[in-house]
């Protein structure tokens, strides 16, 4: 996420777009939460290549169940470090599928166990070595003492016990110190110090970065957000209807293109990043709280790496450069 100091520097040069774009893509692209959920991206998409059927998430569940064999559904969500919710949707998809069975626990009938169906058991070979050749994609623009130190340092950071994040308890099994599992972990746990730091302001990651954005250059339209950023057109609407909503984004049609929206700050929204900005710092040194800073600098590194090496995974690349940042 954007830090404070960066309002501090000197505003791009405003007649020239692709330079504020780059401008403004790398200070983004120094941000571990940015630069994780590209990661993120592109393991959904490696995954997909893969896949003979089964999501990436799906894919997790049926590997912890075949590592714990039947148990609680809380104790996978926790393996895999994923929400209740969330891990009750995906478990609901595998149960359609008949690759998981549920039932309600004999010891606590509010409790459901899950076990692995015949026909679940019998996708674990295919599935275990798919995601094995996942981790070594993922993995293969960095050099093997690297890769190590980074599951390593990533760990570390992932079975840190405190914080909002949903509780993870690392099993044992193909997820065991998979570079795909801990880069998603890190993610939450940055998108939710985000959530806890900034509640006061009730911003998501994606709505500050754009009020940030905004701080650089003067007003900006759906379609250059979707551009710059990486996103799906059709979801940056809605972040930025949603911001007009709050009255934080004024709009008016473009110079440019009279059927596009230019989105400019509003008194509020200019309050609102400059008040969030210190307190998204704050959130991103949480999640580092036991890492050193040199550490942090070259897991960034690590991170750019890999974004850029896989860029044209992602559906969305936004104005990523071709060669990374130095």
């Amino acid at each position: 996420m954007p830090s404070a100091a960066a309002r501090s520097e000197p505003l791009p040069n405003q007649s020239d777009p692709g330079g504020a774009d780059r401008a403004i893509m790398d200070h983004f692209l120094q941000k571990p939460g940015f630069l994780l959920a590209r990661v993120d991206q592109i393991c959904t998409s490696i995954y997909g290549d893969l896949s003979s059927g089964e999501t990436l998430a799906q894919a997790e569940f049926l590997l912890l169940g075949e590592a714990l064999g039947a148990v609680p559904q809380v104790a996978l969500a926790r393996a895999a470090g994923i929400d209740t919710s969330t891990t009750a949707f995906v478990l609901a998809n595998l149960a359609a599928r008949k690759w998981i069975a549920r039932c309600a626990d004999d010891g606590d009938r509010r409790r459901t166990v899950v076990a692995l169906t015949a026909e679940g058991k019998a996708r674990i070979g295919r599935i275990a070595s798919d995601y094995a050749k996942l981790q070594q994609r993922l993995m293969a623009p960095l050099d093997s003492s690297a890769g190590g130190r980074l599951r390593v340092l990533l760990a570390r950071i992932a079975t840190h016990e405190a914080g909002p994040a949903p509780m993870f308890t690392p099993t044992g099994g193909a997820l065991e110190g998979a570079p795909s599992l801990l880069c998603r972990r890190a993610l939450q746990l940055f998108q939710a110090q985000f959530i806890a730091s900034t509640s006061a302001f009730n911003l998501t990651p994606r709505q500050f970065s754009l009020l940030f954005i905004l701080t650089r250059i003067d007003a900006i339209t759906q379609v250059r957000f979707a551009r710059l950023f990486g996103l799906d057109p059709s979801t940056c609407g809605v972040i930025m209807r949603n911001l007009a909503k709050r009255d934080l984004l004024a709009s008016a049609p473009s110079r440019d293109d009279r059927r596009a929206l230019d989105y400019r700050l509003t008194p509020a929204g200019r309050d609102a990043v400059a008040g969030a900005a210190p307190l998204v710092d704050q959130s991103e040194r949480l999640v580092f709280l036991d890492t050193a800073p040199a550490d942090v600098r070259w897991l960034v590194l690590q991170f750019q790496q890999l974004v850029h090496s896989h860029s044209r995974r992602l559906r969305f690349p936004g104005a990523i450069a071709a060669d990374p940042p130095r």
